[in-house]
């Protein structure tokens, strides 16, 4: 087999499936999630990430027992114990199961809990999250959710934290558990909050624009600036005066600010400290760098997650029965124009060596003492205009920061927003990509609402979309191109040490190879429906179960002894 993907040419694509609106698409790689840099003289990227290309290559022909052909019937659900996850810095940093199996992440974000800017009251800026959308993340074989939350609902006031909106996040990690689905809890935030609007009336300098707000942290904790402080460079949401010295008085714990943070995060993990749906906590979202570019990427970033991260563990430990939940920490937001990711050890100058030890607190990490980490970067390259670099050198640069930091990597968001047919090819890379690093990531996203801040950017814009129209990955038509790469089989679970994945994206076959540390112990697999009666073999495995489930097929395979294994899965069609 070969890995080929058929681009099609998408004419039957509206201006919304990708989640925004065509005409502002490319503007400044916005989309939201083009960032730029901050101060006056940078200019901005989104972080960075890394690697050479994998191969999704055909599925041979290997030797040994197990041919199994898939139950007819359809299973919707499946109400299994979840797995605790943590992660594993011997070997091949990975991430773990409490079997010992590496796990691999992948699915998509959703915002239908987040608190948005709203600036035309008739386009409501998120869609309502239902139980249907987890039923429809699992049917494309995703695992998990990047479930974002927002920092304005946790603390809407200060000192006052909304039980109700933890409520609301309890009942999504539900039905996201009730569909096999683990929940990363991403604190979000877009351009500091919603209170950074440009006030109307307001009129900004001819190289500015009038900003509309976003999404994160609540206006009680938004620097107070004069109006004309809110106009944001014409390119970039990130660039303005109340963004940067909000960002900078939180870094520099300004009235307690930090501290309430700290505390929102408190309050959110006492909640989830038992519930193992809970996969992982994402501490903050692109964190921009304020007013001190360079620095604060490196050692106020550091120091913020060196404050965070015990906070969490006290937190956990305060539960009876709370656990270590892994956390996921992402590098500055203007990262790719600095010498290297931050954050760096507490201890660090401003040269920027991500990874250094140094502090009491240094640990594998480089910046504290913990060690159930992922780094979790945001692979733009070849989507954003402002991302830097080829996909393949996104995922290099990922993987070599994860080394420095001595963790896995997971790449928190992701995607492609051009034409379909267009997308395709580099599509097709990325995932080759991600295969031969055998690594997961978050699709942004899954529905993006017609009235979201990403896709008007500046005051009074009206985009070219209806009141409940959305776009993201749900509104993917059938014939989709990007479908079939994105629904490709891979190994949720395996044994051991994970060596190799390759992927068939057009018949849907898959082959997978292993290091197992003992016998018994099954790999888990996703198969796509297209690959029509799986049928599995391999080396050192066992009989297989096949399941049928929403859009595929669920694919347990006893690995029999202890060493070397593969696992094939080849499709009738």
């Amino acid at each position: 087999m070969t890995n080929t993907i058929d681009a099609g040419d998408g004419s039957a694509v509206d201006s919304l499936r990708r989640g925004e609106v065509s005409v502002l698409r490319m503007l400044s790689g916005v989309r939201g999630k083009a960032t730029t840099v901050l101060a006056a003289a940078c200019a901005a990227v989104v972080c960075a990430g890394a690697v050479s290309v994998g191969g999704a290559v055909g599925v041979g022909g290997a030797v040994g027992a197990g041919i199994a052909a898939a139950e007819p019937a359809l299973d919707s659900t499946l109400d299994s114990t979840p797995a605790r996850l943590s992660t594993s810095g011997d070997g091949q940093a990975r991430i773990l199961d409490d079997q010992g199996r590496t796990v691999i992440l992948r699915g998509v974000n959703v915002n239908g809990l987040g608190e948005y800017y709203q600036e035309f009251p008739d386009l409501d800026p998120t869609i309502p999250l239902t139980e249907a959308d987890f039923a429809g993340i699992a049917a494309k074989g995703f695992n998990v959710v990047r479930l974002i939350m927002t920092w304005s609902r946790i603390e809407p006031q200060r000192g006052v934290f909304d039980q109700a909106y933890l409520d609301e996040i309890a009942e999504a990690v539900n039905w996201a558990k009730k569909h096999d689905i683990g929940v990363i809890l991403d604190m979000h935030q877009d351009a500091w909050g919603p209170a950074v609007n440009t006030p109307d009336g307001t009129v900004c300098p001819s190289f500015m624009k009038p900003a509309v707000g976003w999404d994160g942290a609540p206006a009680w904790a938004t620097a107070v600036t004069g109006p004309v402080m809110t106009c944001r460079l014409e390119d970039s949401r990130e660039v303005s005066v109340a963004v940067q010295t909000s960002f900078e008085n939180f870094y520099n714990d300004l009235n307690g600010v930090q501290g309430e943070f700290v505390k929102s995060w408190e309050f959110v993990v006492r909640r989830f400290a038992t519930d193992p749906a809970v996969v992982g906590y994402d501490l903050l979202n692109e964190p921009n760098p304020g007013l001190a570019v360079g620095f604060n990427d490196y050692v106020r970033l550091g120091q913020m997650y060196d404050r965070l991260v015990p906070a969490i563990r006290a937190a956990e430990a305060s539960v009876p029965g709370g656990f270590s939940h892994t956390v996921y920490f992402e590098p500055g937001v203007v990262s790719s124009i600095l010498p290297t990711p931050g954050p760096a050890t507490s201890s660090a100058d401003s040269s920027g060596s991500a990874g250094s030890a140094g502090s009491a607190s240094s640990g594998p990490s480089g910046f504290t003492s913990d060690s159930n980490l992922v780094y979790a970067p945001h692979i733009y390259n070849e989507s954003l205009p402002l991302a830097m670099g080829t996909i393949e050198q996104g995922f290099a640069n990922a993987q070599k920061a994860a080394d420095n930091y001595g963790t896995p990597f997971f790449s928190g968001e992701w995607g492609f927003f051009g034409k379909p047919a267009d997308d395709a090819s580099k599509l097709a890379r990325y995932a080759a990509a991600e295969d031969s690093y055998r690594v997961g990531g978050t699709w942004w996203q899954w529905k993006q609402a017609c009235g979201d801040p990403h896709n008007i950017h500046v005051r009074g814009e009206r985009p070219d979309c209806q009141a409940g129209e959305f776009g993201g990955l749900s509104d993917f038509p059938a014939d989709d191109p990007l479908l079939p790469i994105l629904t490709r089989a891979y190994p949720r679970a395996v044994p051991g040490e994970l060596t190799d994945i390759r992927a068939d994206v057009p018949s849907g076959a898959l082959e997978v190879e292993g290091v197992a540390d003992r016998e018994g112990v099954s790999a888990d697999l996703w198969v796509p429906q297209r690959c029509g009666s799986p049928a599995v073999s391999g080396t050192n495995v066992g009989t297989a179960a096949v399941r049928s489930v929403d859009g595929g097929y669920r694919v347990s395979v006893p690995v029999t002894a202890a060493g070397v294994y593969q696992v094939d899965v080849v499709c009738a069609g």
